[in-house]
């Protein structure tokens, strides 16, 4: 259960209406489980063995914390794990190996998807991607159930069952897209996942396996039974081992586009929560609702060529819909870390609407600082409401964060012709809180960071320079100081009523306010 949302009360200013934030610093609170760091994903995994990519997932798990990476292709051959050799299979693990021992090093753990089919194995030619990874079934069954528990049994032997009982294992990407397995065959499918499942599990049954990882969030319906439905009535008929249900609610109509030559439309911007509900409901029907939901990719659409991804609106967007999540799944999973990504190619240009929170130069998109200002949030919620999110740290310094939302305008659709992604958004006043802190003593220290489109968001700064094609390394070094955020710090005595301050934030912006006392731990903690 989350914490009893705080009132939201509303007091007229010489301007505007501001939001009244009420926040007693010693109250109990409730937890708050930060969803927001436990997985996020990556193009495939040929890109990790890039030093640049290494570069860009160290910085995100060192000022984010992620603790999960999933990404395509471990099995494609690029990574050299499979091939055959006068009829007989030849297993590979050292390019694995690598890039697995990196993600260890920096306190990340696997989340692997299993896929695409080697070459060698598939059944058929059929690819998809740039880097054409085959989407077909197995010629031989068996040969794939011993690459699979052949693969699983290395990493046990080399990271020791207790890590490796930490990862998840996922049985292949959107089956039921016949871009992603051919003719999106459910029944091929079902024997893939019990195949690869059971080989798992034949390491250890200790080990974590679920799917399907489809294309959108599944629900229920009463005509005929979606994939999600028929995966989880086959599991259940055949007892099956599902540890986890997986899926991609990407919040969008559109075409499977890599180029971006399609039109895409927007749903609401309350669709996550109505994808978590028919989640929920889906599970609950089918005897599930016990089972983990991983939501292993999620953006504001699927498009790796759309430009609003690299502008403000990330921010507030990531902040306000993992805030819907929390407590509600077990990971809402970014997708991606970085724009060292390949679907269609490496886009063309440093800001090509690539889904990454980083560009392909390492600079912090507006997408990164949403998750910074999330991480930044402690496991005490205190209040929230109405674009607002209060709590308490260990060490009792409050940190509140407060967005500015501005959802797509109705009918808003993303065609080649966009030249402005702002024109796609609705354009909102300034938001005003009135933070009324209670519980406080002594001196305080009050820092405020903020986010908008003035203060820290590299795509904006980018265009004031003229939206340059290819980026000098002086270009880099301005736009890495732009892309960071505004601090101020001001040291203050807490008055009779307790601490008041309001905070105005812009359109498509996010403030974090943090609140601690003036050396040593704050009494309000104890």
């Amino acid at each position: 259960m989350r914490a009893a949302r705080a009132r939201v009360v509303t007091m007229q200013t010489a301007t505007a209406t501001a939001t009244e934030v009420p926040v007693d610093a010693g109250s109990a609170g409730t937890a708050l489980v930060p969803v927001w760091k436990k997985c996020v994903g990556a193009g495939r995994a040929a890109e990790a063995l890039r030093a640049d990519f290494q570069r860009h997932l160290e910085l995100a798990r060192k000022e984010i914390g992620f603790e999960y990476l999933r990404c395509h292709g471990p099995l494609c051959d690029e990574m050299m794990a499979y091939r055959e050799a006068g009829g007989e299979p030849v297993h590979n693990w050292q390019y694995l190996d690598i890039v697995y021992d990196h993600w260890l090093s920096l306190g990340i753990h696997p989340f692997v998807e299993l896929s695409f089919m080697p070459y060698d194995l598939a059944r058929g030619g059929e690819t998809c991607f740039w880097w054409q990874g085959n989407v077909t079934p197995p010629k031989d069954w068996g040969r794939w159930e011993r690459l699979v528990a052949g693969m699983v049994a290395h990493f046990v032997e080399r990271y020791g069952l207790p890590e490796v009982r930490r990862w998840y294992f996922e049985v292949w990407n959107e089956p039921d897209l016949s871009f992603f397995w051919e003719g999106a065959d459910f029944q091929a499918y079902l024997e893939l996942y019990e195949r690869t499942a059971r080989a798992v599990k034949s390491v250890s049954p200790e080990l974590r396996v679920g799917g399907p990882a489809t294309s959108g969030a599944e629900g229920t319906t009463t005509e005929t039974p979606t994939f999600g439905e028929r995966f989880l009535a086959a599991c259940a008929e055949r007892a099956l081992p599902l540890d986890f249900f997986s899926t991609h609610p990407y919040p969008t109509f559109h075409p499977v586009d890599v180029s971006g030559n399609g039109a895409m439309g927007w749903l609401g911007p309350d669709r996550l929560q109505t994808d978590l509900e028919r989640i929920d409901k889906l599970l609950a029907a089918n005897g599930y609702a016990h089972l983990e939901r991983h939501l292993t990719e999620w953006n504001s659409s699927p498009s790796p060529r759309d430009p609003s991804h690299d502008t403000a609106f990330m921010a507030p967007f990531i902040v306000r819909n993992n805030l819907v999540a929390r407590d509600r799944v077990g990971s809402l999973s970014f997708w991606v870390v970085s724009d060292i990504f390949e679907e269609g190619r490496l886009g063309d240009g440093p800001f090509h609407g690539g889904f990454g929170l980083l560009n392909v130069q390492g600079l912090k998109k507006p997408s990164f600082h949403g998750y910074w200002f999330l991480s930044r949030l402690g496991p005490a919620e205190l209040a929230s409401g109405d674009s607002f999110v209060a709590t308490r740290r260990g060490d009792g310094t409050l940190a509140i964060v407060l967005w500015n939302y501005c959802h797509y305008r109705d009918g808003a659709r993303l065609t080649p012709e966009v030249v402005d992604p702002y024109g796609l958004f609705e354009q909102g006043p300034q938001k005003r809180f009135q933070l009324s802190l209670t519980g406080l003593e002594g001196p305080l220290r009050v820092a405020t960071t903020r986010f908008d489109r003035a203060h820290g968001s590299v795509y904006d700064a980018w265009a004031e320079m003229g939206r340059p094609a290819h980026l000098s390394r002086e270009d880099v070094a301005a736009l890495r100081t732009r892309a960071e955020l505004a601090v101020t710090v001001e040291r203050t005595a807490v008055g009779p009523d307790g601490l008041r301050r309001e905070v105005v934030v812009e359109p498509h912006g996010v403030v974090l306010v943090e609140v601690s006392p003036l050396g040593g731990r704050a009494p309000w903690a104890s």
